[in-house]
């Protein structure tokens, strides 16, 4: 009898100390993926921002990408956009978003040693190591082109990149999909004149990938 109560107690203690080291090990896994998210969250901004800051120096201006054509009276009669130079500001902006991430998610997260015991209130502490918990998938970057009424014969015509980031958030466990999006107000242009109907509408008017 005594010996099955031994066994009982060693089957229960063993039982807990799997599970409480099941619980322990998943939720490691939980602040890894927490701390990869805020991470990327911190990355995203400054990507964005350095990409379109390069672009502006590179020298695409708002008169390069849009073209406003007056009749005698100083009605706009037409708004051209060059589509070729549209469509290569969104490649660049998706590119420099897509190497400035890539570079440094190959650096590593800073992990706290404390983090892989799996409890929280101490998964701060420690010495930090580096580990490499991001894998960038795929940039997309799509310009918008938006026509606002500015008050009497003006309109506001503003240019805008939305930036959509894409990663994997690579843990001990699991692989999750995570995406942001940036939208970054490029140029604000007051024009003087009626804007015809037809471009009063927001429309996308380039759009580019990096994977």
């Amino acid at each position: 009898m005594k010996k099955s109560k031994k066994k009982l107690k060693l089957f229960s203690f063993t039982v807990s100390v799997i599970m409480l080291s099941c619980f322990l090990y998943f939720s490691s896994n939980r602040i890894l993926e927490n701390l990869a998210l805020e991470s990327f969250d911190s990355l995203i901004s400054s990507a964005s921002y350095n990409a379109i800051n390069k672009i502006l120096v590179d020298g695409y201006d708002y008169k390069s990408l849009i073209d406003v054509s007056t009749n005698s009276q100083g009605e706009i009669v037409m708004i051209t956009t060059d589509s070729v130079k549209v469509t290569s500001m969104a490649s660049l902006a998706a590119t420099n978003t897509y190497n400035y991430l890539k570079n440094y998610t190959n650096c590593g997260v800073d992990v706290p040693i404390g983090a892989f015991t799996g409890i929280k209130l101490i998964s701060g502490f420690g010495k930090t190591v580096k580990m490499r918990l991001i894998a960038v998938s795929s940039v997309n970057c799509e310009i918008v082109s938006s026509f606002t009424d500015a008050g009497i014969n003006q309109t506001r015509h503003t240019i805008t990149i939305n930036i959509v980031s894409t990663v994997t958030l690579v843990t001990k466990t699991s692989n999750k999909v995570v995406s942001d999006k940036i939208s970054i107000l490029v140029y604000d242009n007051l024009i003087i004149g009626k804007v015809p109907e037809v471009y009063l509408n927001s429309q996308v008017i380039g759009n580019a990938d990096k994977n």
